[in-house]
């Protein structure tokens, strides 16, 4: 009763503003609206995230069958269309940026109608889209039925589609990413009027289009985020349950009890980092760095800036770096009750603790926009609301229309041309093969039916990248890659053949959408080397499995002008071993004892177990060998036999780089005559460095 009392409230109060009434409160009647969060610690954090299931209790709208909601939200924007003269959701012309040259706007295309709205969607290795909502048009009246989920596959080629509904369960805000063969990994959703979250997982193959189930989680998510690992795992976190959840690569699903900070029905955001851990940065104050092998741990917490940035949104432009931009419901430039029109960047290269850095900020503040990173490396921030004042999910007459552009380079931003339509609550946008963005969505909740707002429908737009930048408008000539390989290896060279290869300014990896609530787990920007001869480009694979974990990306090339190619698509291989995993010698693993994370610790042998105390990981293109957040070191880079090893802090040492040899030896490059190997067949053996002699001692599987 409380939700259905809440969201009669919220219709009042949004019908009343929207003709012509007045409110003193945006919460329940006689009650002032509620403050923006500040999280100074974790208590609060725990308050914020139950008053964000409350918030989305009355407004997220999946209580009522999308038959209702389409009768009810169409009717509404008939009224108002015909007391306005404006559909809902369309963009008003005072609020649009205008302009003629779209070399240095963009463009954008006109409106196609879909029949499923794009509130999730992921870009397949095929180049189309799998797009869900929530229960189709046979719902029930009162309680909707919730043992199905309308969706479809979308070909933006030619505009296309192929239903795809799932029978079984309503995946309505469930969590979702790519599994290194390409297919989708959906966990959790929507199970009844209650808004109870579900355990169950499924996937969608992309070859076949069809879904199958997988192992059930042990707690019911809803509004969880899945993120891929370097060892092909797929990292569960929130969406109720505070205990992380793994989705390994056989299937099976283990509990990450390690980690049991984020619990919140409100996706966090979150990606694989260089170093193989995972990243934790938002949209809460606090961040974590979480290594995951095992049951995992966390080897840091920091704080990322001081603004609680819920429906904002982030992008990883560059290797290990991110922009975190917009969100939340402050007071900033003297008006209250706004998003934050800032933005920080986040390095995750220098540490284990990322480096937070301020840019340029947006010129107008956004919730619900979405951060796409695009062919270039370049940002774009499209759709979302300029206030919170009235409603934080939807207010269609403080719409942001302009698409903007951030430039890495420069760390500014540059207003573009603007959409048709409003993009807001529950809208979508994902980089296509072709270098556009592929916008849509918006609608189902409550909010959203008082409104008449329903956007089942996409836009596309064009970057100015593609067009020539004469003034002409014309498309821009594009570089073509005429042969490119269908997978590449972690820091391994490979050929690309295009028409001038000597043109050719940039070569990147772009990982795949897997987009919703303005949150992209899919999304990296990955800047590969090169050299460039006649036609050829010899490229090297991206340094570690972290920056790319297994799966299909995007390839572009881009010319000297800044032009892309029509993108490749290319399998990227898992990371050499030992990848999160043991290195062996017989039945005994290198340990840290007790799973110590204080550096200084002495490495051990012991019986293989697969824990976290012995997940090496070892990264090739700076040859050092990582546990738990720290590297295997060489003590005062002393090569001495019998020198034992310890972990120490990753400091880019000459102590802390390996060679692993053919022949089943790991030697430090320091002194490549020694050998590593336990002090002897005990368990709890000293590792240690000794001359090298061929003993078994010596030998080691990874």
């Amino acid at each position: 009763m409380r939700t259905r009392r809440r969201l009669i409230w919220s219709s009042l109060l949004s019908a009343a503003l929207l003709f012509g009434g007045s409110a003193t409160a945006a919460g329940a009647p006689g009650r002032p609206a509620a403050e923006p969060h500040t999280h100074a610690h974790e208590h609060a954090h725990e308050h914020a995230h139950l008053a964000d299931d409350a918030e989305h209790m009355a407004e997220d709208l999946v209580g009522t069958p999308m038959r209702e909601i389409e009768q009810q939200t169409g009717e509404k924007a008939r009224q108002i269309e015909r007391r306005t003269g404006v559909r809902p959701g369309t963009a008003r012309a005072t609020n649009r940026a205008l302009a003629a040259d779209p070399g240095q706007s963009g463009a954008w295309s006109p409106v196609t109608a879909t029949s499923v709205v794009p509130v999730f969607q992921a870009v397949l290795p095929n180049g189309k889209l799998l797009i869900w909502d929530s229960v189709g048009d046979n719902a029930a009246e009162s309680y909707p039925n919730h043992t199905f989920t309308r969706a479809m596959v979308w070909n933006p080629a030619d505009n296309t589609t192929r239903r795809v509904d799932l029978q079984g369960s309503n995946i309505f805000c469930a969590g979702f990413a790519h599994l290194a063969n390409g297919n989708i990994l959906i966990a959790g959703g929507n199970a009844n009027a209650q808004l109870a979250g579900t355990v169950r997982t499924y996937v969608f193959n992309w070859q076949t289009e069809t879904w199958t189930r997988g192992k059930d989680m042990a707690a019911a998510r809803w509004y969880p985020a899945v993120t891929q690992m370097a060892n092909g795992e797929e990292v569960i976190i929130g969406g109720g349950p505070t205990t992380a959840e793994v989705y390994q690569a056989n299937g099976a699903i283990r509990a990450l009890t390690g980690f049991t900070k984020y619990g919140a029905r409100l996706y966090p955001f979150m990606g694989s980092r260089p170093d193989t851990q995972l990243g934790l940065i938002g949209p809460y104050t606090t961040g974590y760095t979480i290594n995951t092998p095992g049951n995992g741990v966390i080897t840091g917490t920091a704080t990322r800036d001081a603004i609680t940035r819920d429906y904002g949104s982030f992008a990883t432009y560059d290797v290990g770096k991110t922009i975190v931009v917009g969100g939340g419901n402050i007071t900033e430039d003297g008006v209250a009750k706004v998003p934050s029109r800032t933005a920080v960047v986040l390095n995750s290269t220098t540490g284990l603790i990322p480096t937070v850095a301020a840019t340029g900020s947006m010129t107008t503040g956004r919730r619900q926009h979405n951060a796409t990173v695009l062919a270039d490396g370049s940002v774009l921030a499209t759709g979302g609301m300029t206030s919170a004042a009235t409603n934080s999910l939807v207010d269609l007459n403080h719409a942001a229309t302009a698409a903007e552009r951030w430039d890495p380079a420069t760390g500014q931003w540059t207003v573009l041309a603007s959409a048709s339509r409003i993009r807001q609550y529950h809208s979508t946008a994902a980089l296509l093969p072709d270098g556009r963005v592929m916008t849509g969505g918006g609608g189902i909740c409550g909010v959203c039916m008082t409104a008449g707002y329903l956007e089942k429908n996409i836009e596309y737009f064009s970057p100015p990248y593609l067009f020539k930048q004469d003034g002409t408008g014309e498309p821009a000539t594009r570089p073509t890659i005429s042969a490119a390989p269908a997978s590449v290896a972690i820091n391994t060279n490979f050929s690309v053949t295009v028409g001038d290869a000597t043109d050719i300014s940039k070569v990147a990896l772009v990982g795949l959408s897997d987009v919703t609530h303005g949150v992209d787990q899919g999304q990296r920007y990955v800047p590969l080397k090169f050299t460039a001869s006649g036609t050829t480009l010899t490229v090297t694979g991206p340094p570690t499995g972290g920056v790319t974990p297994p799966g299909y990306y995007m390839l572009f090339v881009i010319n000297s002008e800044g032009v892309p190619s029509i993108a490749k698509m290319v399998q990227v291989a898992k990371s050499p071993n030992p990848l999160m995993s043991g290195v062996k010698n017989g039945t005994m693993c290198i340990d840290v004892p007790s799973s110590a994370l204080a550096i200084k610790t002495y490495l051990q042998a012991y019986t293989c177990n697969n824990t976290k105390a012995q997940a090496l990981t070892r990264l090739p293109n700076d040859n050092t060998v990582r546990v738990l957040g720290n590297c295997i070191d060489v003590p005062s880079s002393t090569y001495v036999t019998g020198q034992k090893i310890w972990t120490y802090r990753c400091n880019n040492t000459a102590a802390q780089t390996w060679q692993f040899r053919t022949d089943g030896t790991i030697r430090p490059l320091g002194n490549t005559a020694l050998c590593l190997a336990p002090a002897s067949t005990a368990s709890k053996a000293a590792i240690r460095i000794a001359t090298c002699n061929g003993s078994t001692l010596q030998k080691w599987t990874w």
